[in-house]
C-alpha cells in the first residue's frame, strides 16, 4: 500500500500543473491578479495534499499555513467566503478525478479499500483545509472590521482649533462604543491643542437618548477639570422635547440655539467671505 501511496502521489504532483489550469478556469470575483503567484500558490496545495496522501510527515501543518494564508489573500482582497469554499469543492473534484484515472492506469492495480483510503485522506484534508480557512477569514474580517470602524469613529469626532478655541460638530447616530470614542478623543485633542474654549455642535445628531446625554454630561465634566469651559449649540426643538421627556437636567450647561450665536455670545465673531 506505501509504494501505491508513493505512485499516486508523484502522479498528483506531475499532473499539478494540468490540474491548476483547470482550476484557476474557475471564475472568482476579486481574485488577485498576480496569476503567476495564484498559480504557485494552486500548484503547492496539490503537492501538499500528495504528500498527505503518501503519508509523509509535515503535510498537516504544512496544509494548516496554506490554508490561513490562503484565507488571509482572500479577505483582503474580499473574495466571498462562499466562492473560495466552493473552489475548495471543485479541488476536491479535480483530485477525486485524478485519483480515480490514476488508480485505473497503475501497473499494479490498487484494491477498492486502498482507492477508499485515498478518498477519505482526500476529504479529510479539504475538510480541515475549509475549517481552518473560514476561521481565519472570520478572525481577519473581523479585525478589518473593528479598524475601519475605529479609524471612522475617530474621524468623526474631530476638533478644528481656531485661535485657542476648539470646535467640534457631531454628526449621525452615537452609540454607546461611539460615545467612548468621542469622550476619548476629545480629552487627547482638547489637552494636545491647549484650548480654553470648546463649542460641541450636536446640530447634526438625529436622536438625543439618555445614554448620549450622560455622555454628554461627562465631556462637559471631564473638559472643566481641563480648564475649558464648553458651550453646546444646535439642540433642535424636538431633541428639547426628549431631553424634557427624559428628564435630563441641562440647566447648568451653557447651551445655544446655533454655533454662530455661541461663538458670537462669546466674543468671537463670524464673518462671511466676501466673493
Amino acid at each position: 500500500m506505501k509504494h501505491l501511496n508513493e505512485v499516486l502521489s508523484e502522479a498528483l504532483i506531475e499532473e499539478s500543473g494540468e490540474i491548476t489550469r483547470q482550476w484557476l478556469l474557475i471564475p472568482e470575483s476579486g481574485r488577485p491578479s498576480d496569476d503567476q503567484r495564484a498559480e504557485t500558490q494552486h500548484r503547492l496545495l496539490i503537492e501538499i495534499v500528495a504528500r498527505i496522501i503518501s503519508e509523509k510527515d509535515g503535510g498537516d501543518e504544512e496544509l494548516t499555513k496554506w490554508a490561513l494564508q490562503f484565507a488571509r489573500d482572500r479577505a483582503v482582497h474580499e473574495v466571498p467566503v462562499y466562492e473560495s469554499v466552493a473552489r475548495f469543492k471543485e479541488f476536491r473534484r479535480l483530485v477525486w478525478n485524478r485519483i480515480q484515472t490514476c488508480s485505473e492506469t497503475m501497473s499494479e492495480k490498487p484494491g477498492t479499500p486502498a482507492v477508499f483510503q485515498w478518498g477519505e485522506k482526500l476529504n479529510k484534508a479539504i475538510d480541515h483545509m475549509i475549517e481552518v480557512f473560514t476561521e481565519e477569514y472570520y478572525k481577519v474580517t473581523i479585525r478589518q472590521l473593528n479598524a475601519q470602524k475605529e479609524m471612522i469613529n475617530e474621524l468623526s469626532a474631530p476638533i478644528m482649533p481656531i485661535a485657542g478655541i476648539g470646535i467640534m460638530p457631531l454628526v449621525g447616530e452615537i452609540d454607546t462604543y461611539r460615545a467612548k470614542i468621542i469622550l476619548e478623543s476629545v480629552l487627547d485633542q482638547c489637552s494636545s491643542l491647549r484650548l480654553s474654549y470648546l463649542f460641541l455642535d450636536i446640530s447634526g445628531v438625529p436622536i438625543v437618548d439618555t445614554m448620549v446625554a450622560y455622555q454628554i454630561f461627562k465631556v462637559i465634566d471631564s473638559t472643566k477639570l481641563l480648564g475649558i469651559e464648553t458651550t453646546i449649540s444646535g439642540i433642535r426643538p424636538e431633541i428639547a422635547q426628549t431631553v424634557v421627556k427624559l428628564g435630563i437636567d441641562f440647566s447648568q450647561v451653557k447651551t445655544e440655539q446655533s454655533l454662530t450665536k455661541a461663538l458670537a455670545k462669546n466674543g468671537f465673531v463670524v464673518k462671511e467671505s466676501l466673493r
